[in-house]
């Protein structure tokens, strides 16, 4: 029966999604602006990007999303040390499903997640990384 648990806890997919969550109309996400071109293109598409693989566990399936910050302060975004390009969400107009990033519970809550693509006419780039270092 152990064995049975282990493999069925093994077998789920990992979701960051806490309760859910109604952001402000505009939120934040930074990307590398190695995916600029495919963004604008595209829009917002879900994904298991490195950091959030790499934070979760190599050996564990995670749950393809779109991660954002429901603030429009720098201070607030999420940081990964280098200067990622910025996109602004409107939420009206992506019409998604919001929930709060688990990974970030406790003190103020700015970081949310949706499992949904995001379409380009609801995204704006208002900074153009430079994908280095800071």
């Amino acid at each position: 029966m152990r064995d049975l648990i282990k493999r069925i806890l093994r077998e789920e997919t990992y979701s960051p999604a806490g309760d859910e969550y109604v952001p402000y109309k505009i939120v934040a996400h930074t990307s590398n602006p190695v995916w600029r071109k495919n963004i604008k293109e595209n829009g917002l598409q879900v994904s298991v990007g490195e950091c959030y693989q790499s934070h979760v566990g190599d050996n564990v399936d995670c749950r393809k999303a779109i991660f954002a910050t429901d603030s429009l302060k720098n201070m607030d975004m999420f940081q990964s040390s280098y200067d990622d390009d910025i996109w602004l969400i409107n939420t009206e107009c992506a019409n998604v499903q919001w929930y709060r990033d688990i990974h970030f519970e406790g003190g103020p809550y700015k970081h949310i997640v949706t499992f949904e693509n995001i379409s380009p006419e609801c995204i704006k780039l208002i900074h153009k990384g430079t994908g280095k270092s800071l």
